[in-house]
C-alpha cells in the first residue's frame, strides 16, 4: 500500500488543509485508504495518506508536498 507523508503548508490550519486535500481528491476521483495527521512536533504537523496505487500516491505527493511544489516553481 503506497503511502505519502507531507507537512502542513504555511499557516493553514490542520482542518483547512485536510479539507483542501479531500476536495482535491474528490475532483481527481481518488479515494485514499487513509488520510490523517500523524505527527505534531513544535507546531509542525505531518499528514499520512495511503493509497491503493503508486500513481495515486505520486499524484497526491506532487500536489501537496512543499518540496515538490518548490521544485516546480
Amino acid at each position: 500500500m503506497p503511502a505519502v507523508e507531507i507537512g502542513r503548508v504555511g499557516d493553514v490550519s490542520v482542518a483547512d488543509q485536510i479539507a483542501e486535500m479531500h476536495a482535491w481528491l474528490r475532483e481527481q476521483a481518488i479515494q485514499p485508504l487513509e488520510l490523517q495527521p500523524v505527527r505534531m512536533v513544535n507546531a509542525s504537523v505531518r499528514f499520512l495518506a495511503k493509497f491503493a496505487t503508486r500513481e495515486d500516491a505520486e499524484r497526491f505527493r506532487l500536489r501537496f508536498d512543499e518540496e515538490s511544489a518548490a521544485s516546480r516553481a
